[in-house]
């Protein structure tokens, strides 16, 4: 059962709406990153090794990947806004007690209950666009959207690392700050839900499973989990493997992934320049240009000029992907966008979680064969569109 809503709402204001659901996309999604810069600090602070700091990136991709599964159908039960208005100072809370634990234990549970409050605002704001953008100016919208997930892995970085000599603290406390400031805007800028509703959480949850049911939307999912599978296993390998003048030098490796943000500011417009083109079409090539320009960077050697313009395009193309995909999924589940997006989310962080994995064993030997792995992840995820989806999918 559902429960009717005010369908004559005008369209939302694509300048505001979007000002507000990037700057909430960047500081909560930004969140998976901003413990990367600091684990050597933490760990001196608490007096453990250093290798155990990594569970405070364990425990919050845990959480936010488990988040996702509730957040999608609360959205379908409650609406974007309402979910995030919650979510705002849910995650402002918990990054709070990350800043205040007094103990390591205590600081791993505070990331796990962080990654769970603050997954609710990373498919939310999809679905938000799903509703309330007009569909002409959707496509960008979403570009924009995934461009800000991509980007909140550099800038948060570059924030929490600026931030850390002040102390590890002061990135969550600035964190919170950010997060309660976002609802203040939210509040304001955001319009009402106005689509239906499915009558009870229950119901909506019911629904997770059944979209699990359906083949094409499962073939997706697959193709989504290379995208960020294979950025995962890139960047990893040239922090552990990379070219002599890069690997080991944090300010080098800063730079080299700075020098991928143009692609994701460009990618937006790029994307609203090619509205006309079905979604289909676009992540194919999207996908078969980041899998050229990853199997480029496997060959670049030495050459940081050459890597750094292949892993420009290599992020182009992924950055063109993601929305391509989020816009198939959501024509595949008109019924559950809420839902199927929050599968979708959960979907690229499996990605993730895999990532690391293949980019520590393909780099025994040196850093070549990992984005070559790459390449051949998102070949077959375009291979995966190719054969699941008809010629016409999309809106």
């Amino acid at each position: 059962m559902r429960i009717p809503g005010n369908r004559r709402q005008r369209p939302a204001l694509l300048g505001q709406t979007l000002t507000v659901l990037v700057a909430i996309a960047v500081v909560g999604v930004g969140q998976t990153y901003t413990v990367i810069p600091l684990m050597s600090m933490i760990a001196q602070d608490f007096g453990v090794p250093t290798s155990f700091a990594a569970w405070l990136s364990t425990g919050f991709s845990l959480s936010f990947a488990l988040g996702f599964l509730l957040a999608g159908p609360a959205v379908d039960r409650f609406g974007p806004r309402r979910l995030i208005l919650l979510g705002l100072p849910c995650g402002a809370l918990s990054t709070l007690l990350v800043a205040l634990a007094g103990s390591f234990p205590a600081l791993v549970v505070f990331r796990c209950v962080q990654g769970l409050t603050v997954a609710s605002l990373a498919p939310t704001g999809f679905a938000y666009v799903a509703e309330h953008v007009e569909t002409r100016r959707r496509p960008a919208a979403l570009g924009a959207m995934s461009s800000a997930g991509l980007a909140a892995a550099v800038l948060m970085q570059v924030a929490a690392q600026a931030l850390a000599p002040v102390g590890w603290r002061a990135v969550f406390f600035a964190s919170a700050a950010a997060m309660l400031l976002l609802f203040a805007v939210a509040l304001t800028w955001l319009q009402a839900d106005t689509h239906e509703r499915v009558g009870s959480m229950k119901a909506a949850l019911v629904g997770l499973p059944r979209l699990l049911g359906r083949p094409r939307l499962l073939a997706l999912y697959a193709a989504t989990s290379t995208l960020l599978g294979s950025f995962v296993i890139v960047y990893t390998a040239i922090e552990i493997a990379g070219p002599p003048a890069v690997a080991g030098d944090a300010r080098a490796l800063l730079i080299l992934r700075a020098s991928a943000l143009p692609a994701v500011i460009a990618a937006p417009f790029i994307i609203g320049a090619t509205r006309q083109l079905s979604p289909r079409f676009k992540s194919l090539v999207a996908l078969l240009l980041a899998a050229v320009a990853a199997g480029a960077a496997g060959l670049a050697g030495s050459g940081l000029v050459f890597l750094g313009v292949a892993l420009l395009l290599y992020v182009a193309g992924i950055a063109i992907a993601a929305p391509s995909l989020v816009e198939l999924i959501h024509t595949a589940a008109p019924d559950a966008v809420g839902a199927a997006t929050a599968l979708y989310t959960a979907a690229l962080f499996v990605g993730t979680s895999v990532g690391p994995q293949v980019a520590a064993v393909a780099t025994t030997d040196g850093f070549e064969d990992a984005p070559l792995i790459a390449a051949v992840l998102l070949l077959s995820g375009a291979l995966i569109i190719l054969t699941t989806t008809s010629r016409t999918a999309g809106p």
